[in-house]
């Protein structure tokens, strides 16, 4: 095969939902000689999302589309097999549940080649292997791999876990987790609320030191400050709280975004539902 003279065989389309199985997907068909194109690998920082997905298709042997109730709901994946049918690409559509196309995604796959991979996916893969060879008209003299011992996930719903900002929130400097948060994830705003949740802690740090004992001759207004910073340190764990799984997305996301904003958006309207 010569796979060094094309970009890509096989556009891979799925739902964010089913990543695990597109990925291992993409991994056994580029095992057995078929080069994939698979988002977010293969998208790049800098270009119009929607044209380089376009673009994908149209210059792609076949489409291999991860169906599932998922993948039916989901806008992105209903533009790119309206795309694929309509520059005439074949599309496999593997099926990993009992969910029935409906609207007009029914209409897209009612030329499709079907292959039913429920309950089960993993004993239709060399199934979904040899009809992707045949589409795509390569020969393969070697028996079909269906091995995944190499296999390294790359999964961007995986979320690596951050402790950093989840410790910084249960200490006194919890302002520094907005800060480290908003810098990691490129969202100013967090970055901003971590110098405004930064106030209380300079101010008991000017207290120790007692440049501002004067503002504390009444004993009720220490008070009332003490409970302040004690408000505003409570908010700052719930404010963190409410933002980790945005922060993790963004985190995970801009891993291959590099602080692509515009394709950020493409990516996270549907990783922020998981």
């Amino acid at each position: 095969m010569t796979l060094d003279n094309q970009k890509h065989n096989v556009f891979i389309s799925y739902s964010t939902r089913n990543s695990d199985i597109a990925n291992r997907i993409c991994y056994l068909l580029e095992e057995n000689g078929l080069k994939c194109w698979i988002a977010p690998r293969n998208i790049s920082s800098g270009k119009i999302y929607i044209e380089e997905i376009g673009d994908a298709i149209r210059s792609t042997k076949i489409v291999v589309l991860v169906y599932s109730s998922f993948s039916q709901a989901s806008r992105y994946v209903n533009n790119e097999i309206e795309m694929a049918y309509s520059y005439n690409k074949p599309i496999i559509s593997f099926n990993i549940d009992n969910a029935e196309p409906k609207d007009e995604m029914a209409y897209f796959l009612k030329v499709s080649q079907w292959l039913p991979a429920f309950p089960d996916p993993e004993a239709e893969y060399e199934t979904l292997i040899e009809d992707s060879l045949m589409l795509c008209n390569e020969q393969r003299d070697t028996p079909i791999i269906t091995d995944f011992t190499n296999y390294k996930e790359e999964d961007l719903t995986r979320h690596k876990r951050d402790y950093i900002s989840l410790i910084l929130l249960f200490t006194p400097v919890y302002w520094a987790s907005f800060i480290y948060m908003g810098l990691t994830a490129n969202k100013k705003l967090w970055a901003v609320m971590g110098l405004v949740y930064l106030i209380p802690s300079i101010m008991i740090l000017f207290l120790q030191l007692g440049a501002i004992n004067l503002l504390f001759i009444l004993h009720p207004i220490l008070n009332l400050f003490i409970l302040i910073f004690i408000l505003l340190w409570i908010m700052a764990i719930i404010h963190g709280f409410l933002i980790r799984n945005e922060f993790l997305t963004r985190k995970s996301i801009l891993r291959f975004t590099f602080s692509d904003e515009k394709l950020f958006e493409y990516l996270y309207d549907e990783y922020i539902e998981l």
